[in-house]
């Protein structure tokens, strides 16, 4: 259903021009500092930025083959992050964390431009452009966190559906022709380009439905299609060809262990995940100003979030630069008494205070964690890394164990542990299983470390991660239950524990200095502080 055009503008857009742009400028900004207020290392970065280093070393785009596991040495590697990892590798090499923290803020811009341009081009009323501002941007906080090539997705699929909504608009316009350059370099930086392809098979069958309701021209369409043709040829131009979109179909398709790759109703999470959702019954349920296109394309990003909690930020996207308007007449609709005593001149000044209030508070929130992480030392423009949690904490203290010992070999650990162990050990170590999942390993190896995870005191018998590959350290959460099954096992002994991590060895001659330490009681836990900088290096951390 579509508003027509003699439907009556709201009051609130027609009076304050000048200080719709003000206040949602000021909003707008206040969203943005507060997204950009945190930087957390994600569990992968030192692996992004190892390959890209390792790149530039070697004078290639990408390694072919992987050289960090020993699970399955020599396996296969379609790294569909390769260029966002250059970027990563070159970025750190001349400017440090600097350089990485100006990457990530990068890409959060190229999010919020787009969403301030939809705001104004789908003229927004001033109340609807501040609460999608806020409810996205307090949405999306909890994905921009991290320093990860998602980012491209993210903005590239921003700028994506901002291109092809405003040519359903304006079939006229040039700005179209940008998306193959769009699509080129998201297809080389990040595999959610599918997310994009998606979408504008969608809005290109929707403009042939048009041509045949006699919508839109011939021309348009082929227009459009020349360009999507475009768009999705120019996705082979990267150093893998068809093999990529394969390998991507199958990592989409195929059920993974990262929570993330789980349906929303599986998982945990905040309250804030379901802010989407409320924002699009909201529009569609109190407004009649809203196309059936955006529905489609609503309901098509909706029915990913709800399969894989990771794209609950697209759906955050794309409310926001396809809701603006009915949104904007639902709020209308819904409080039409409020609106109007909000409305006029007279007003101004008491609308102009809820703003300020509302910038205050969002840029307060954003305040209250640059204090928190100020007293860890952690300022603005520093990427924190935590040392005591789970993924995304990192075994600072364990790995110190392990250099101070000089332990090596091939080493199980967690997935999301597994990237930050190979830059504290590669090549002296190699690790079984990380974070690459299906772009290196098998589904076998996959269901293997599974089942290994499982383990608990009831279980009994050899493991195929312990009885079949030539493991030889384990480097493990302490709150996994596998723990009892490996106390069951006289060829494995443990060697240190801490709150948040145990490390074992395997009953092997040169281990045995080690073994006999730990027997005396001589295996000492470090002192390490509960935030530091990217990389965490043990070896560079005062005790």
């Amino acid at each position: 259903m579509q508003g027509t055009e003699s439907e009556q503008i709201p009051t609130e857009w027609k009076m304050c021009d000048r200080e719709w742009w003000f206040c949602t400028g000021m909003v707008w900004c206040a969203c943005l500092f507060l997204i950009c207020t945190v930087t957390i290392a994600d569990p992968d970065l030192w692996g992004h930025t190892l390959y890209g280093l390792r790149a530039i070393e070697q004078h290639v785009l990408v390694e072919h083959t992987d050289p960090f596991c020993y699970t399955e040495p020599g396996a296969v590697w379609v790294n569909h992050e390769w260029f966002s990892e250059l970027s990563f590798g070159w970025l750190w090499s001349n400017f440090g964390g600097l350089g990485l923290w100006f990457w990530r803020n990068f890409w959060l811009l190229v999010i919020f431009i787009p969403a301030w341009i939809a705001l104004r081009k789908f003229r927004a009323s001033l109340a609807g452009a501040i609460l999608l501002l806020v409810y996205s941007a307090f949405c999306l906080s909890q994905f921009v966190v991290f320093i990860r090539p998602q980012l491209v997705t993210f903005g590239c699929f921003a700028v994506t559906l901002l291109l092809l909504r405003h040519y359903l608009d304006r079939p006229q316009s040039k700005s179209i022709w940008y998306l193959p350059i769009v699509m080129l370099l998201w297809a080389n930086s990040h595999g959610g380009f599918l997310a994009g392809v998606g979408i504008q098979g969608i809005v290109l069958l929707w403009m042939g439905y048009g041509v045949y309701r006699s919508s839109y021209q011939q021309r348009d369409l082929l227009r459009l299609g020349t360009v999507i043709g475009l768009s999705w040829l120019v996705t082979l131009i990267n150093p893998y060809g068809i093999r990529l979109h394969q390998m991507l179909w199958d990592h989409l398709v195929t059920k993974q262990i990262v929570r993330e790759w789980q349906p929303l109703w599986e998982a945990q999470q905040a309250l804030l995940y379901y802010i989407p959702f409320l924002l699009i019954a909201l529009a569609f349920l109190g407004s009649k100003k809203w196309q059936w296109i955006d529905l489609i394309l609503i309901v098509v990003v909706a029915y990913q979030a709800i399969s894989h909690i990771r794209h609950v930020a697209l759906l955050a996207i794309a409310v926001i630069i396809l809701l603006a308007q009915p949104v904007s007449d639902a709020i209308r609709r819904l409080f039409p008494h409020m609106i109007q005593q909000w409305s006029g001149q007279e007003r101004g000044r008491f609308r102009l205070f809820l703003v300020i209030s509302t910038m205050f508070i969002i840029s307060g929130l954003g305040l209250h964690t640059l204090v928190q992480l100020g007293k860890e030392s952690i300022l603005p423009w520093q990427i924190g890394v935590e040392t005591q949690s789970r993924a995304p904490g990192m075994p600072v203290a364990t790995i110190k164990v392990l250099q101070d010992q000089n332990l090596t070999g091939n080493i199980l650990t967690d997935y999301g542990w597994a990237q930050y162990v190979i830059w504290q050990t590669f090549p002296d170590s190699r690790i079984a299983f990380d974070g690459r999942y299906r772009t290196v390993y098998s589904a076998e190896l996959e269901q293997e470390l599974v089942e290994f995870q499982k383990l608990n005191g009831q279980s009994r018998g050899p493991t195929p991660l312990l009885d079949q590959y030539p493991t030889e350290i384990l480097l493990l959460p302490a709150a996994l239950k596998v723990q009892e099954y490996l106390k069951q096992r006289s060829d494995w002994v443990q060697i240190y524990e801490d709150q948040q991590a145990t490390l074992w060895v395997k009953d092997l001659p040169r281990f045995q200095p080690i073994i006999i330490q730990t027997q005396q009681k001589k295996l000492t836990i470090p002192q390490i502080a509960k935030w530091c900088h990217f990389p965490a290096d043990p070896r560079s951390l005062e005790e």
